[in-house]
């Protein structure tokens, strides 16, 4: 499985996954991080129950422009919320790593995300990035959908 975006926000989290082969990859790790977060953070405060929000929801993505779009609404899930002006004000999220790509530590599997979006730098992959949360940040920052 790889992760091709994300953000974490108090209450929830956007992931854009790629599972290829196994239908039940996804279930089961989503499974796992509801799981585990609670734990955690039930240990930490002594408390009992679910950590998110709601369960999770799925949604397939097409790759190309349809993905584009999934990767900048994930981004801009804060400025929408009113938290920040722009995604690299928020710390938590894949907009950093898909700017400036890490070498080690990373989340974001730079080669299956160039594949989806038939990129080949991450050169590429940063300044078309950059050019669409830049387009939909002029048209309409907090729009609810770009999709």
């Amino acid at each position: 499985m790889s992760i091709l975006n994300f953000i974490v926000t108090s209450n929830h989290i956007h992931l854009i996954l790629s599972s290829r082969g196994s239908k039940d990859a996804i279930p089961r790790a989503m499974q796992l991080i509801a799981g585990r977060t609670a734990q955690e953070y039930n240990r930490r405060k002594n408390r009992k129950g679910a950590f998110w929000q709601d369960r999770y929801h799925a949604t397939a993505i097409e790759s190309g422009e349809h993905l584009w779009r999934c990767l900048v609404y994930v981004d801009l899930n804060m400025v929408r919320a009113g938290v920040v002006k722009h995604p690299s004000e928020w710390k938590w999220s894949g907009y950093h790593e898909i700017q400036n790509p890490k070498d080690r530590y990373r989340l974001i599997d730079h080669n299956a995300l160039k594949s989806f979006l038939n990129v080949d730098s991450n050169e590429v992959l940063a300044t078309t990035h950059l050019g669409w949360i830049s387009g939909e940040l002029k048209e309409s920052p907090k729009r609810k959908s770009i999709l």
